[in-house]
């Protein structure tokens, strides 16, 4: 089984990702997984909703988390997995072929309205998907897209500074029209 927790920035992806790994009574038949290009908290998943974080493995792709499976492993917990590349079908492998639950949390899409990085192969592969909708930074909404207020020099910029949960309507406000067609221009033509 994969299931995968998704939704916006600060809608608590991680915390119900969390919520899973400490209901569960044998930590001894966990391990859990983080992307080394998050350096927040390095080594450690946290969450506004638990004071103690739980010890995660670093890695930059999915292939790295094979040597540590064994057969006490029945449970992988993997954060913010939108950030790490390689064969996300090595998920699918584990799931079915050692019978192991994995629960993964991250960003479905960037502020820019793409799907985030390998995520669309994720929900694509999961068993199960919760979309997690934040509170709208502007009116208190429920909030389903990420706002970045500035200027980034790239597509991906790591950590939660400038970027804010916003609803479509808030989202559309602080765009605007023409810059949000921009955004869509490219996968089909656009009425004038």
């Amino acid at each position: 089984m994969i299931k995968t927790f998704t939704g916006p920035m600060h809608s608590g992806k991680s915390s119900s990702m969390l919520r899973e790994y400490f209901k569960i009574w044998n930590k001894e038949h966990i391990i859990c997984f983080k992307p080394k290009i998050d350096d927040r908290d390095l080594g450690i998943i946290k969450s506004k909703d638990y004071k103690e974080g739980i010890n995660a493995i670093c890695i930059n792709n999915f292939e790295e988390i094979l040597p540590y499976i064994n057969e006490s492993i029945k449970n992988i917990f993997i954060d913010e997995v939108q950030f790490i590349k390689g064969n996300v079908n090595i998920l699918s492998y584990l799931s079915l072929i050692y019978d192991i639950n994995i629960y993964v949390a991250g960003l479905n899409m960037t502020s820019d309205l793409k799907g985030f990085l390998c995520m669309p192969e994720i929900l694509s592969i999961s068993d199960e998907i919760e979309i997690i909708k934040a509170s709208c930074y502007d009116c208190g909404k429920e909030a389903s897209y990420t706002y970045y207020e500035g200027k980034k020099d790239n597509d991906i910029k790591v950590g939660d500074k400038n970027y804010f949960p916003l609803c479509a309507n808030c989202y559309r406000k602080r765009i605007g029209n023409e810059k949000l067609k921009k955004y869509f221009s490219n996968l089909f033509e656009i009425e004038k």
